[in-house]
């Protein structure tokens, strides 16, 4: 890991209070990796590693809670899906198609949380190219 330099900074009590709750959903473990992922985010969202494509999801509807865990992470990677679509392939098998834009980071770790999502079969990125 690079060197690390703390640094100080001020919040209004409001906006503390809001961030320290979107930490607490998130999951995030402390303010300071919160804040570098906030700054990283937002400084190479200028067009670097952007990409387009297409997450294809099989999963098994009676397996675990794909649906409630999956449209939280839909949510959380609201900027990142375009468009999703959702259909039955059999009695228990479903599929699901999410229309993905931006960093590829980002979107692999949006699959990566989807693959590890109880019920799933396979979780798929398909690259527009």
């Amino acid at each position: 890991m690079d060197k690390v330099i703390r640094t100080g900074i001020s919040f209004e009590p409001k906006l503390l209070k809001l961030f320290d709750r979107f930490i607490k959903e998130k999951g995030y473990t402390n303010r300071s990796e919160a804040i570098n992922d906030i700054i990283r985010d937002r400084l190479t969202h200028m067009h670097e590693n952007q990409i387009v494509g297409t997450i294809k999801v099989i999963y098994d509807h009676r397996i675990g809670h794909y649906s409630k865990n999956v449209s939280n992470l839909q949510h959380d990677y609201h900027c990142q899906i375009v468009s999703s679509m959702h259909t039955y392939l059999d009695h228990h098998t479903c599929l699901e198609l999410m229309v993905v834009k931006g960093r590829l980071d980002r979107i692999k770790k949006l699959l990566e949380k989807i693959k590890n999502t109880k019920g799933v079969r396979k979780a798929e990125l398909i690259l527009e190219e």
